[in-house]
């Protein structure tokens, strides 16, 4: 079986307010997006990396890093840069995982259970338990509709892991602007997508308080 994996690094990451992008500062001694890679290339059947990132970055990333993973432009929205990393993946790969840049905690165990449910399933995807209780509010956020069953809510996560035909398929058809969640594409066509919990950390980078965590993390 032979696998790609396409890290999404060409958000702008307006909340984390930092000039630099979150995904390209150093984290413990490391760019964020590289801890991914390293994950991923940690694993004999990732056989492509493809980083996409901010088109004035692209240069620059590929003659700083010129083995382990290819570097190519993203577009105006997350799937836009997706599908530039699509373009890329060679005739020869059988599945597709997509991570997140910012969720540079995510460990080679939890890689390969996503993986080893994808091969099974054709589609499977990282998540963790809901930890707070999720109200159902009105428009505008006035008034509490309903109280949700926090036992069957997952938080969804990367990696996201596709055979490469069901992805490409998912791509294909009219993408509506704001999606940032790729099995959604995906359910969009009547597929089932199977959940598996993450044992280890795996949050996403969003704010300072979130890279400080990590670091913490990391350094224990």
């Amino acid at each position: 079986m032979k696998n790609a994996a396409i890290i999404a690094a060409a958000g702008s990451g307006k909340r984390f307010g930092n000039r630099v992008s979150k995904q390209f500062l150093n984290l413990s001694n490391k760019p964020v997006f590289l801890w991914s890679v390293e994950a991923f290339a940690s694993i004999k059947s990732f056989k492509q990396i493809i980083v996409v990132a901010p088109s004035d970055m692209v240069e620059s990333l590929s003659l700083k890093y010129k083995t382990g993973f290819v570097c190519t432009a993203g577009g105006n929205e997350r799937f836009d840069s997706i599908k530039n990393g699509l373009a890329l993946i060679g005739d020869d790969i059988d599945f597709i995982a997509v991570h997140d840049a910012a969720r540079p905690l995510i460990s080679k165990e939890d890689i390969l259970s996503v993986l080893e449910k994808a091969a099974k399933t054709k589609a499977a995807v990282a998540v963790e338990k809901a930890k707070d209780t999720v109200k159902l509010v009105s428009a505008g956020g006035g008034y509490i509709l309903k109280t949700l069953d926090r036992t069957i809510l997952r938080n969804a996560q990367t990696p996201q892991i596709f055979k490469t035909e069901l992805l490409k398929r998912a791509y294909s058809e009219k993408i509506s602007a704001g999606t940032t969640d790729d099995s959604r594409l995906v359910e969009n066509l009547k597929i089932k997508v199977s959940a598996v919990e993450t044992k280890f950390p795996n949050f996403k980078i969003t704010t300072k308080q979130d890279f400080e965590l990590a670091e913490k993390i990391l350094k224990s």
